[in-house]
């Protein structure tokens, strides 16, 4: 099937604070209780409409164990949106955060390339577990200048609205890119055509 665009996504964060879960609740609607951890990269694709155009969406699923982080830094050059998440019930994967951020931001400077960033708080269903409140995690997204939704893949509370969120941002990041690059092909095809003093060349 021909899409109209395609927006490649990468969802990163430590184990088991619901990654496979959020991606199977957006892609399927479908929630699994029992964990069973992602083993390297693995992928997803949804298709949405946005302003009457086809949108291929996929999600790279990575796992969070540390022997994998490695492996799923060689993926950050394909990504056009990064999903950075945690479990609201976990103070360590909240403040591992860090590296994830440090790891993508390494990957992306080196090449010089910005793409959009969202956190998301998994979880919110455990209200009795939680460890992480919303305001300081609102607090910490805002200093890092990243927009921040909390979810429940159980539920399906939020998920929808964050990746959403995230797609639009994409999809507008794509869209001056290639506003960028029509103006510079414009002004190349001007210097093309004319000639020393603003004239146009003759045939000969």
């Amino acid at each position: 099937m021909k899409f109209d665009k395609t927006c490649q996504l990468l969802i990163i964060g430590d184990a088991a604070v619901g990654k496979t879960s959020i991606i199977s609740r957006y892609v399927n609607g479908t929630f699994k209780e029992e964990y069973l951890g992602t083993v390297g990269l693995d992928y997803s694709t949804k298709e949405e409409i946005i302003d009457d155009k086809s949108i291929q969406i996929k999600i790279w699923d990575t796992a969070g164990q540390e022997r994998f982080k490695s492996l799923t830094q060689n993926y950050f050059r394909n990504a056009e949106g990064v999903i950075l998440t945690f479990d609201v019930t976990s103070t360590e994967s909240f403040g591992n955060l860090k590296y994830w951020i440090s790891s993508f931001k390494e990957n992306m400077e080196k090449k010089n390339i910005f793409i959009p960033v969202i956190i998301i708080g998994n979880k919110i269903d455990l209200v009795d577990s939680r460890e992480i409140n919303k305001e300081d995690a609102e607090k910490f997204s805002k200093e890092k200048n990243y927009k921040y939704f909390e979810t429940s893949a159980k539920t399906g509370e939020g998920v929808d609205e964050a990746i959403k969120e995230l797609v639009n941002q994409v999809l507008k990041q794509n869209g001056q890119k290639d506003d960028q690059k029509e103006t510079r092909n414009s002004v190349q095809i001007k210097e093309n055509n004319e000639g020393s003093g603003g004239k146009k060349k003759g045939c000969c």
